[in-house]
């Protein structure tokens, strides 16, 4: 409880010693600093900022009581954060060494467009007896009464900000619509020609192929990263080391067959400044043929299906909790390729060491996991009798390899090609006429007012027109896997010409494209599933 005493006898002291003025030293010179920044870099807005940067420096110098403490400018940053403003962020850091007295500023739009920074900053800056002064509005923070004012003008500026953004989305958004592509200046694979059109840098278009083959080939992300150094080849902003994460993007990296996907990353809000990964957000907008390819979309497409295919697979390193999960390995093609016929898991190359000799041989996982809890009956092979027996198998199946290509090109036109372009063309043709007659339905009802009298036969001419859709769908999606499973037989074709000449050495390239699956029967037989789905057994010397 406060006790009040009684009044008495007032007598006032006054000050012995006189006060600065706010943001003044007393008996010291003012010292003044100024802050210019504009948004983009046009010639323009450079021309502007050159004569901020005049202006305040000959302003400065011109009064008796200021004193120069620095002109601090950034050029071609947005003013809604305060991460990338460099020269902003050392001035803030002057005012805290007590260097800066008064800051000089155009308006409040060029201290900040986000009206939160503005007012933290400002009032930072007060509680050091700092003082800003916004010309355009005439503010002055060392006599300020309120807040009001200064909050205002900086909403203003936020708004303003907001609004722009939103022009830009529009015309973005606009853009995307129409199917105009850009791509970044500096992605790896592409130039600018003569008349400034999107051409390809042969150059590195030749490594983005191998990166291709190589990866079809069975190359892991790391192997083709050192063969990417080894070759001298580097990167898009001029590094020698390679990141595998930077192959992965070209291995999935749609704008290398032709096409582009628009809009896989937005911002949430004008404050936003990391983009997120549009995961139906927004719309996407898919534009085919817009820019030159530098890998065919038959190689594209078959380098994703690879991609899937591995990450189906467990990692090589994971730690095996189920013995039956396959995993990929680019070091060794049988890693996934070989299957104990026992109990179905995937083999696994080891080392055995007996009276100090070496010797490499293939079990079954299983088996080195849990011993014989699982598999009791699964034989270790050794790893050059297993390399004979397999390049034993392929030259049996591909021994007369002219002939045998021959028939399988014809077998694969016969069943596949004309059934798929002749139901194509049916349908396309059934759709057209549907089309026909709902057109002279909708002119009919036009006609004759009636909207109702057709309504039966519209319904069923729009349902079969859909269910066409459908199937001209998947005969589409047929042809491009026809496509592909010819490709792989031409390169199949090629791969073993390359054995004609000379005995058939184990090659781990040539199993990986040759070969789908190899299951171990037994200690003296292997039966090899290659990818045109012929099987063959083959025996172990």
């Amino acid at each position: 409880m406060i006790i009040t005493a009684k009044p008495g006898t007032v007598t006032v002291i006054p000050p012995t010693v006189q006060q600065p003025k706010p943001g003044q030293p007393y008996g010291k010179k003012l010292r003044v600093a100024a802050y210019c920044r504009v948004s983009s870099e046009k010639d323009e807005q450079l021309n502007s900022f050159e004569v901020q940067v005049g202006c305040y420096t000959e302003k400065i110098a011109s009064n008796p009581e200021w004193k120069m403490a620095g002109i601090f400018a950034d050029e071609g940053i947005s003013g809604t954060s305060l991460r990338n403003r460099d020269e902003f962020k050392r001035m803030l850091r002057h005012c805290r060494e007590g260097r800066i007295d008064l800051i000089l500023v155009k308006s409040v739009s060029r201290f900040g467009r986000n009206t939160v920074d503005v007012m933290r900053t400002v009032r930072t800056l007060q509680s050091r007896n700092i003082g800003v002064i916004f010309e355009k509005e005439s503010l002055d923070t060392r006599h300020m009464n309120s807040e009001m004012m200064l909050a205002f003008h900086a909403a203003f500026s936020q708004s303003e900000s907001e609004s722009m953004r939103g022009n830009i989305i529009w015309g973005q958004e606009k853009r995307r619509q129409n199917g105009i592509v850009t791509i970044n200046p500096g992605m790896f694979g592409f130039c600018k020609d003569a008349d400034g059109q999107i051409a390809i840098d042969e150059e590195q278009a030749a490594a983005i192929r191998m990166i291709y083959q190589a990866y079809l080939d069975g190359d892991s992300l790391t192997a083709i990263k050192h063969r990417l150094e080894a070759m001298g080849v580097k990167t898009a902003s001029g590094r020698e080391q390679w990141n595998t994460a930077v192959i992965q993007n070209i291995l999935s990296q749609e704008k290398y067959k032709g096409d582009a996907l628009l809009q896989k990353t937005y911002k949430a809000s004008l404050f936003d400044k990391r983009a997120r990964v549009n995961n139906g957000e927004m719309p996407k907008y898919y534009v085919v043929g817009c820019l030159p390819a530098i890998v065919t979309p038959e190689l594209y497409d078959r380098v994703q299906e690879e991609v899937a295919r591995r990450k189906a697979k467990r990692a090589a390193s994971e730690k095996v909790q189920n013995p039956l999960a396959g995993k990929y390995s680019g070091k060794y093609a049988l890693s996934e390729l070989l299957v104990c016929g026992k109990c179905g898991a995937p083999y696994r190359r080891a080392t055995w060491a007996k009276k100090g000799k070496k010797k490499i041989v293939w079990r079954c996982g299983c088996r080195l996991d849990y011993g014989t809890q699982f598999c009791k009956e699964s034989p270790t092979l050794e790893e050059n009798a297993l390399h004979e027996a397999i390049m034993r198998g392929i030259a049996m199946q591909y021994i007369d390899k002219d002939a045998d290509m021959e028939v399988l090109q014809a077998n694969l036109g016969k069943a596949l090609a004309p059934q798929a372009e002749g139901g194509i063309a049916d349908v396309r043709t059934r759709l057209a006429e549907l089309n026909q007659q709902k057109q002279e339905l909708v002119l009919r009802c036009l006609e004759e007012n009636d909207d109702g009298k057709y309504d039966l036969l519209l319904t069923n001419i729009v349902n079969e027109m859909r269910s066409l859709q459908e199937r001209l769908g998947e005969l589409e999606s047929q042809k491009d896997s026809h496509k592909l499973t010819e490709a792989r037989l031409v390169e199949i074709n090629e791969l073993l010409e390359r054995f004609s000449q000379q005995d058939m050495a184990y090659d781990d390239t040539l199993v990986r494209k040759v070969v789908g699956t190899i299951h171990v029967k037994s200690a003296e037989e292997i039966e090899i599933t290659f990818r045109d789905e012929r099987k063959l057994c083959s025996r172990l010397s």
